[in-house]
């Protein structure tokens, strides 16, 4: 890996200080730089792009409950015993 010395004007500093000020998590600015970077020779053919990662579509149609991430088991519960399914599909 590489090290380099970066002088940025005063707009591109500000800019980058007040992103980094802005996020819920403290990212320190060579990973920013380094991400913006990727991104724009990425964009101009000199790199390869990152493989995306786990991109979900969602359902047309939701299930309608409103905590299943709290109460999944309640609910495939009691979806179970609506539906009838065999207790070796659970």
């Amino acid at each position: 890996m590489q090290s380099f010395n970066i002088t940025l004007p005063d707009a591109i500093a500000n800019a980058l200080n007040a992103y980094i000020k802005d996020q819920e998590v403290s990212i320190p600015a060579n990973v920013v730089a380094e991400t913006a970077l990727e991104e724009f020779l990425s964009q101009r053919g000199y790199l390869r792009p990152r493989k995306q990662g786990l991109s979900l579509t969602p359902a047309p149609k939701g299930s309608g409950f409103q905590d299943t991430s709290r109460n999944h088991d309640k609910i495939l519960a009691e979806q179970a015993f609506l539906q009838s399914l065999p207790s070796n599909t659970l």
